[in-house]
This record gives structure tokens, sequence and C-alpha cells, in this order.
């Protein structure tokens, strides 16, 4: 992935940033499966109320976070070659989390409209998977086109972690803590301020703020269309969704 500078010159200039990276891609490994306990693992193994879908989509998302994890690792003991032969397995893999999105989207969808109705079963989209996908995209999107461009793309790439962090953080604060859930807006909101201070103190260092306004840029997308979730005009999107797709 890396060949517009020498491999010592990157490893110098990003060797903190990489190592910080290590241990929150650790962390969040820890924390969603802490967070996903009560709701997932401690179902084994009947899994009583969840379906393949969900089964698929822990496995794709499992793999994908050990791969976030290996990959800096690989940067920081020099395997170069290792980690760009991970990066291009992302090319497979990434799909698949995708299609587990969409899926579970779907398993979501399908149950909520047996229990809440159309109108509820529609809005509750807004939070699944279907928003998450194209979030994800982009920063994948923009995390393989920038691969040459170090300092974008272990950015990007620590983005997509802190997305990915949602989830189980929010479970987690619910579930082990016995916070409310408005305690997961406000975990949204902190994460958006780490992200803010983090972008602020690359134009300190006169680095680029772009990486991290197009994250900030997801982030206040899906405060718009959280609270909007009953709006005609997104009933009218998941209901295309899933009348079409569904």
């Amino acid at each position: 992935m890396i060949h517009s500078e020498s491999s010592h010159d990157i490893l110098k200039k990003n060797s903190g940033i990489t190592t910080r990276l290590i241990y929150f891609f650790i962390f969040l490994l820890l924390i969603s499966i802490a967070g996903f306990y009560k709701t997932y693992l401690v179902k084994f193994p009947n899994f009583d109320g969840l379906t393949w879908a969900h089964h698929f989509h822990g496995l794709v998302m499992l793999t994908w976070i050990l791969m976030l994890i290996a990959q800096p690792i690989f940067i920081r003991t020099k395997r170069l070659e290792w980690h760009r032969l991970v990066g291009k397995t992302s090319y497979f893999v990434f799909p698949l989390l995708l299609l587990s999105f969409f899926l579970v989207a779907r398993a979501g969808y399908l149950r909520n409209i047996k229990t809440i109705g159309e109108t509820e079963a529609l809005a509750s989209m807004g939070f699944s998977g279907i928003p998450d996908m194209f979030y994800i995209s982009i920063l994948y999107g923009f995390g393989i086109y920038y691969k040459k461009k170090t300092s974008f793309h272990l950015r990007f790439f620590a983005c997509i972690g802190l997305m990915i962090l949602g989830p189980g953080l929010g479970r987690f604060l619910i579930t082990v803590c016995g916070m409310p859930f408005a305690a997961v807006g406000a975990m949204i909101g902190v994460i958006a301020l780490f992200a803010l201070g983090w972008m602020i103190s690359d134009i300190l260092k006169k680095r680029s703020a772009f990486p991290l306004a197009v994250f900030l840029a997801i982030i206040a997308t899906s405060f718009v269309i959280g609270p909007n979730s009953h709006s005609s005009w997104w009933q009218s999107f998941a209901g295309w969704i899933a009348s079409h797709l569904f």
C-alpha cells in the first residue's frame, strides 16, 4: 500500500499514531465483546430470537476488527508485505461486511413489522445497517483511494474503528453499566468531540483536516436521519428499500 515514501520514513513519521491505533483497535475488540455479551454471546448455544444473519454479521465483523488490529501491528513490526496482503484481503471481506449490514437490517425490519407496525419498522431502519452501509463505504473508499498517502490512509481507517465502536460501546453502557438509552446519543457526541479535537490538532500541526472532516460530516448526517426517521422523506426512502430489496 505504501510507495510514495520510503518504508523507513513512513514508520518513523507515523510510529506514534500507529501505536495508538493498536491499543484503540484492541479496545474496540474488547468493548464489542463486552457490549454484545448480554444481547448475543450469553444466548449460546440456542441464540433465541436471533437469525443466521446475526451470526454472519458477527463473524464478518469479528474478522474485520481482527484485520484492523493486525494492520498497524504489521506496520509497527515492519512486516509491510503482510500489511499489503491483509489490505488486499479486505477487497473480499469488505463486501461481505456490507452484505452483513444489509442482512441484519432486513432481519430487523421483518421482525419489527410484525411487532411494532410498518411506520415504526421503517423508522427503525434509520438506526440499523442501511445508513451504516453508506457511512462505512465512504470511509473505506477514501482509505483505499489514499493508500499511498499514509497520513490519510491511517486516519480513514481509524475513523472506521470509531464508527464501529458505537454499537458495542452503546450496548455496554446500557446493558452492563445500566445507563438509559439516551446515553447512546451522548456517547456519539463524545466520539464527535474526539474527532473534532483530532481535526483541530491536525490543523494546528499544519496537517490536512480532510479525513476527520469527512467523519464529522458522517456523524452530522446520522444526527439528521435519526431524529427524522418518522419524516415523510425517510419513510419513503426506507419504504422503497423494504419493498424492492427486502
